[in-house]
């Protein structure tokens, strides 16, 4: 039914075009003025020859591809998101929260781990590097491996840096806890080793040792004692007042200032008070630390155990947390992998908004875009996977795409029978199109190879039946044609064949290159 109509829509066009085009000689022959009296202006073109496509068309939907939610990876207040339909590419800033930005790093290995001098080789670490150099921080030498070393450590600082995220400058005052502790152990076990055995005054240590930790992990925090420690040097200038030559106004006048910066400190110290009272992972590791060490040098004091053993093990555990305290950390709250550039869609939590860890902030897609139609069931052998396809925008603009899959599920409507097919478009870059626009698909059916065709408007409809060519024996391709008919022209019946486009197929006594008589 479908070939039928197409069939029909063809005799249509052939017979309004040889209406129009015998109107016009039957207007010529019966005026003395030809010139005022044409409705058309002839050319001529030559017959080609190659091969011809036959096209069904068919209505399709243009979308984006793989699209998903992002989500924030912390907890915070939104500071910065991009423009709804805005492109974030490689590089760029996909969002801000508490001032903290997440970058878009090319990659196919989502970020699931902190990377620093002791993270174990891997695919992930490769990936960050291959990032790092194509943002242009890393010299022409540098070869990305799956090892993070002191270069990558380096080149990630320059980019935090550059972006605004906080940076490892110095070693924390809990790493250095840590370090401090360790080495302890490790005199401890060097002067037992040395001694020949596990004295009672080690045992002693590794108990202060414990118990420094426990008291170190209930004490308020750095801000609080920073407070505390300025508190004191302005009380000590308000003491020094006393023995400075001034007038009492000016001693008064810096004595009140000095008091209301005293009370601006307090307040950050009210702020701060108690933030730290709790245990936290880090003070609740390094007491869980101590207290296994206390453990054991109190069972070997009893038992006896091989502390050459130990002291390796120590020294070993002492360069891993010399080397964290110095390296840059890459955390997977600093960026986001993505294979492609993404789209930004509908927000959902706006800027400001306070967000939870995993929380929606608002849809995205990546920059590839895709075509869906369907074909009738009974036509499903006329699509194949890999094929070319052709498709129309609304702009008018034609481009490539491929058949990357085909539904195996008939779907059943009340219209008929159909399988869904999707093409993915070749160049999406170059394509400035909406999601879901309507497109139209031009789907090669039939190909008929080194055939002679012409276009469409140059057949003429005979009246005995059939379709004829006025071949023009000149040689002024292109020109307006100023002959006369049946004078300078000869009509050739042709049969025909494969039409798209425009064109279509003819056979007969004619051959490549002769001239036909068209309406321009």
């Amino acid at each position: 039914m479908k070939n039928l109509l197409k069939l029909k829509n063809l005799y249509a066009l052939i017979f309004i075009t040889a209406l129009a085009y015998g109107g016009y000689y039957f207007g010529t022959q019966n005026t003395e003025d030809n010139t005022s009296s044409k409705t058309l202006e002839l050319t001529t073109v030559s017959i080609q020859k190659g091969d011809l496509a036959k096209k069904e068309e068919y209505n399709g939907t243009l979308r984006q591809t793989d699209k998903k939610i992002l989500n924030s990876p912390t907890n915070g207040v939104v500071t910065f998101l991009p423009k709804e339909g805005s492109v974030v590419n490689f590089g760029e800033v996909l969002f801000i929260i508490d001032n903290k930005p997440v970058i878009l790093l090319q990659g196919s290995t989502p970020f699931y781990r902190t990377l620093d001098l002791n993270s174990d080789p891997g695919v992930d670490i490769q990936q960050v590097e291959e990032a790092l150099v194509y943002l242009g921080y890393a010299d022409s030498a540098f070869v990305p491996d799956e090892v993070f070393d002191e270069q990558t450590s380096k080149m990630l600082n320059t980019l935090y840096i550059d972006y605004g995220i906080d940076t490892k400058s110095e070693i924390t005052p809990t790493e250095q806890v840590l370090i401090n502790q360790k080495q302890d152990e490790i005199e401890l076990l060097e002067n037992t080793v040395s001694d020949g055995g596990t004295t009672l005054s080690e045992v002693n240590n590794k108990k202060k040792l414990l118990d420094d930790a426990k008291e170190n992990a209930t004490k308020e925090n750095a801000a609080w004692q920073a407070a505390e420690n300025e508190i004191e040097r302005i009380q000590n200038l308000i003491d020094e007042l006393t023995y400075e030559s001034m007038s009492e106004d000016t001693r008064a006048g810096k004595k009140a200032q000095y008091e209301e910066d005293i009370k601006t400190q307090e307040r950050i110290q009210s702020r701060e008070a108690g933030k730290e009272s709790g245990i936290d992972a880090t003070e609740q590791l390094a007491i869980d630390n101590a207290q296994k060490a206390y453990d054991d040098t109190l069972e070997s004091y009893n038992e006896g155990v091989d502390r050459d053993a130990e002291l390796a093990k120590a020294r070993e555990e002492l360069n891993e947390l010399q080397l964290s305290s110095i390296s840059e950390t890459f955390s997977p709250t600093n960026a986001f992998a993505s294979q492609t550039p993404i789209i930004t869609g509908s927000i959902i939590n706006d800027l400001g908004s306070a967000v939870a860890l995993n929380s929606p902030l608002y849809n995205i897609s990546s920059v590839g875009i895709e075509v869906v139609f369907q074909v009738d069931a009974t036509d499903q052998e006329t699509v194949t996977l890999g094929k070319n396809v052709e498709i129309e925008l609304p702009t008018d603009e034609r481009v490539p795409t491929v058949i990357t899959f085909i539904d195996q599920v008939v779907t059943q409507t009340q219209a008929g029978d159909f399988i869904e097919v999707v093409l993915e478009v070749l160049n999406p870059e170059e394509v400035e199109a909406y999601d879901q626009a309507p497109v139209k698909v031009f789907l090669t059916t039939e190909v008929s190879e080194n055939v002679l065709y012409v276009p469409v408007n140059a057949l003429l409809a005979l009246a005995e039946g059939g379709y004829a060519l006025e071949v023009y024996e000149g040689v002024a391709e292109g020109s307006t044609f100023e002959g006369e008919s049946g004078v300078d022209t000869t009509y050739v019946a042709v049969e025909i064949g494969v039409f798209t486009d425009g064109f279509v197929e003819v056979i007969g006594n004619i051959q490549e290159g002769q001239l036909v008589v068209v309406p321009r």
